[in-house]
């Protein structure tokens, strides 16, 4: 959803809340991933995603938690926009640094020179990551051999975690993005950069309750707060700063009272994205197909037989884009989760 500020709202207001995580609190915990955001983050920074992919797997496997990877599927129409204009900005950003990429090589830049167009360099290439289906394919199956349940979402994976941590069937969800906190995910694992797990300096752990319980707010002030910052569903409309929303909300009032002071006439975008933080319009025939949800069912009965591991799939990859991993972190790879349930 894009909400702005949230994430430093929490660093001014509930720093002391987050920790490193306990990593021996979610063994047998079913933890659900973004993992779109994994892969880019991996491309980001020049890392092979099936190698990144697959280490993660295997570290949760060592710490014994059970991951549930979720895709995102077909963009909702109330972000068409925003995908279009970042779309775009990919675009530009990739021209230019194509161009800069041919100035780097003038033979008469200084050192210096060269260091700063480099800097811009790696800047615009962050800007300009995409993943392509081939690349999302590899990666599933990958998780396929390794006999980890994903799950193809209809639309954006943010709504199907969300719904699956509010109704108890996540324990916590490994995510790049702070905005699952405003969906009612109650604990998120945020890494910092390419972390493995474990490391702890590198990972953050989101309690939803207790940063509430510091700010003083309730969920509902948490909403409102949220949509007045301004997120992809309320472009162009009248948003605050963190400190000001917060400010607004907690000490003279709701949203409704706000934007009525504010003479905000139409405040129809603002409720559209209160519901979507709110889950009023996900239902899970909508969230996932009817494929997706006869083999999460199986899944969750225990059924041995509601997908399988391709050993040999593994033992390839390993003598290729595997093939520098650590010897126990590859035997963990190779383990179905279903055994696990």
């Amino acid at each position: 959803m894009g909400i702005r500020g949230l994430t430093g709202w929490i660093r001014w207001v509930a720093l002391k809340t987050l920790k490193a995580p306990d990593w021996k609190l979610y063994k047998n915990k079913r933890i659900g991933i973004d993992i779109l955001g994994f892969i880019y983050k991996a491309k980001a920074n020049n890392v092979n995603p099936i190698k990144y992919i697959a280490q993660l797997i295997a570290q949760c496997r060592k710490y014994n938690m059970i991951p549930i990877p979720i895709f995102d599927g077909k963009v909702p129409d109330e972000k068409k926009d925003t995908i279009r204009l970042r779309s775009e900005t990919r675009k530009r950003s990739d021209k230019k640094r194509q161009q800069l990429m041919i100035d780097i090589e003038n033979e008469s830049m200084s050192e210096e020179q060269r260091k700063i167009l480099m800097k811009e360099v790696n800047l615009l290439t962050m800007s300009s990551i995409y993943v392509t289906t081939e690349e999302r394919d590899e990666v599933k199956k990958l998780l396929y051999a390794a006999g980890v349940l994903f799950m193809n979402a209809n639309g954006e994976a943010d709504n199907v975690l969300a719904y699956m941590a509010r109704k108890g069937q996540l324990d916590a969800v490994m995510t790049n993005d702070m905005d699952l906190l405003a969906r009612g995910v109650n604990n998120l694992l945020v890494p910092k950069g390419l972390a493995a797990i474990g490391d702890n300096n590198e990972w953050v752990s989101y309690n939803l309750t207790s940063i509430l319980k510091e700010a003083g707010i309730n969920y509902s002030q948490f909403l409102d707060m949220c949509v007045l910052m301004g997120s992809d569903y309320t472009n162009h409309k009248l948003s605050l700063r963190f400190i000001e929303s917060y400010n607004v909300i907690k000490y003279k009032g709701n949203l409704q009272h706000f934007l009525k002071i504010m003479n905000v006439k139409d405040t129809s975008c603002y409720e559209k994205a209160l519901n979507i933080l709110k889950g009023v319009y996900d239902n899970i025939e909508e969230l996932l197909n009817e494929k997706q949800l006869i083999k999460w069912d199986l899944w969750t009965k225990g059924d041995k037989d509601s997908f399988k591991t391709e050993q040999f799939y593994l033992e390839e990859l390993r003598s290729e884009q595997l093939k520098d991993m650590d010897d126990y972190d590859y035997k963990l790879l190779y383990h179905s989760d279903i055994l696990t349930v």
